[in-house]
């Protein structure tokens, strides 16, 4: 078996017993895993979404979240022109945001996120 392979199949072992614990409301259990699931999480969704010239930014944002400066989270979302990759950092950094218990920043990242959105769904609207 290949490392690759051997890492998925580690991973769908903890995610498995972060089911199973949730099946038997361990919530002990789930806290155990949590930063595993939200750290591998957190690595696809830069993988899958992200491309390798955003990863600076995307860092930017993380150390922004993690130190709880919302007016840099905000400052580094609104940077970027992109509707649909602001909404996407956005939900990134709630996910990261909710981790760390920074429910403010948690909240405003979401709002700007949400206006992206709303902006795309109306440009998208205007171009019809």
């Amino acid at each position: 078996m290949t490392q690759e392979n051997s890492e998925m199949e580690e991973l769908l072992e903890q995610i498995d017993m972060v089911l199973e614990a949730a099946q038997q409301n361990d919530l002990d259990a789930i806290y155990d895993y949590r930063a595993t699931i939200v750290s591998m999480y957190a690595q696809a969704m830069v993988e899958f979404h992200f491309e390798e010239s955003q990863l600076d930014w995307l860092n930017d944002l993380v150390g922004a979240v993690e130190s709880d400066d919302i007016a840099t989270c905000r400052q580094l979302l609104e940077q970027e022109e992109d509707t649909d990759m602001i909404f996407l950092a956005s939900q990134f950094a709630a996910i990261m945001a909710g981790f760390f218990h920074h429910d403010e920043c948690l909240t405003v990242v979401q709002a700007i996120g949400l206006r992206a959105l709303l902006k795309g769904m109306q440009a998208e609207k205007d171009e019809e």
